[in-house]
């Protein structure tokens, strides 16, 4: 399963790659392409061209930016505009407070994961996975 992996105003991108490609390619994921946002009109169009490319795109870092450029900000007003439900939705929380969601839409996921390679490491749980996995072969 390829995937997209897309910096948003992220840290310790290298650490984050890394564990990221060994969470997932417990289940097959290979990334097809690896890029970066520093606004959330940059963001916006990474996803749009990750969405028509692979089934799964994943976003890492955003979540201590300010204001409009939050991503948890970002993503609530995409979302408000859109047919998605809270059934389409899930946050995931680690045990450091970071918080992390998952958002799908028939076979198509957006990941979107914290900015530590450690709480990447336990956000991508066996149950986690086994779910995107399931979803993408829909």
């Amino acid at each position: 399963m390829k995937y997209n992996l897309i910096f948003y105003i992220a840290k310790k991108t290298s650490y984050c790659e890394r564990a990221v490609r060994k969470a997932l390619s417990g289940i097959g994921g290979e990334p097809y392409r690896v890029t970066a946002a520093v606004t959330p009109v940059a963001l916006g169009e990474e996803v749009g061209d990750s969405l028509r490319i692979c089934p799964l795109t994943v976003i890492i870092g955003g979540f201590v930016a300010d204001g409009d450029e939050n991503l948890q900000t970002v993503l609530s007003r995409v979302f408000s505009n859109s047919s998605l439900t809270l059934e389409n939705m899930r946050k995931l929380t680690a045990d450091s407070g970071q918080e992390g969601y998952i958002v799908r839409y028939k076979t198509q996921i957006l990941l979107a994961l914290p900015d530590n390679p450690g709480d990447i490491t336990q956000l991508c749980s066996k149950e986690l996975l086994a779910y995107i996995e399931d979803k993408v072969k829909g």
